[in-house]
């Protein structure tokens, strides 16, 4: 067996049933797919694809695993395992809650902190620390709010190019693959309305996504800054095209 602990990679129990290790296989594959990931973090996908396939091909087969669970599989590895996942639940932690101060002094947009680049520094700091989790200890407990701050740090970052607010739509689309009904999902999801209300201008696209959060979540409490976000979207997007329209007409 080595030190390849199978159940570890696809998050299952020893006792685990072949449905349900299907079943965590293709959750996990479809979060890890490489092609579901930004070019930065491809290489790091790829090998945690490889990692889910290879756990997969053994304890999927009841031989295969069998012999697995019999070469070594023991209660001692089960404790080095958990030991292991608490370890790095500890140090993942560490550098979500560094983050999360530098993203907090952030919010404190008193205007001296931004003429002076405070501001965009602590964002900075936030993002690396953020990052840290993501990409290395992405199977904790805190990867999530961690990329859920990673993205609140992008969107607040002063910076209209088109190449970065390219990245911010390619981390939204990442992170509804890893976490699709995440905790943070309802978070996300207003945010990229936001985003495309106020950063892109993209009036259209925002009402889409606002009409779509409604639906998803009717009773939710941030139901209601959608429902008034929404409205606002449309009467953007209304004006936009009498704009078009005049300039059609008078051209």
């Amino acid at each position: 067996m080595g030190d390849k602990d199978y159940y570890r990679v696809l998050e299952v129990h020893l006792e685990a049933s072949v449905e349900m290790i299907k079943k965590a296989y293709q959750t996990l594959a479809l979060r890890y797919h490489p092609d579901k990931h930004i070019p930065a973090k491809k290489k790091w996908a790829e090998e945690k694809f490889k990692q889910l396939s290879e756990a997969y091909q053994i304890l999927s087969d009841p031989i295969k695993r069998r012999d697995y669970d019999r070469e070594g599989y023991s209660e001692q590895v089960v404790k080095e395992s958990s030991a292991a996942g608490a370890r790095d639940d500890e140090e993942a932690y560490f550098y979500y809650r560094m983050g999360l101060g530098h993203y907090q002094n952030a919010r404190k947009k008193t205007s001296w902190r931004i003429f002076f680049g405070v501001t965009d520094s602590d964002l900075e700091k936030a993002r690396e620390d953020f990052a840290t989790v993501l990409d290395e200890y992405p199977t904790t407990k805190y990867s999530e709010e961690a990329y859920f701050y990673y993205i609140c740090t992008l969107i607040e970052e002063h910076d209209y190019s088109q190449e970065f607010l390219k990245d911010i739509e390619e981390e939204f689309v990442e992170f509804f693959g890893e976490f699709p009904r995440g905790r943070w999902a309802a978070e996300v999801k207003l945010r990229q309305a936001k985003f495309y209300l106020f950063k892109k201008r993209d009036y259209s696209k925002a009402g889409e996504i606002l009409t779509d959060f409604v639906c998803l979540y009717p009773d939710g409490n941030l139901t209601k800054e959608a429902k008034v976000l929404l409205e606002y979207a449309k009467r953007l997007n209304e004006r936009s095209a009498l704009k078009v329209n005049r300039k059609k007409k008078s051209g």
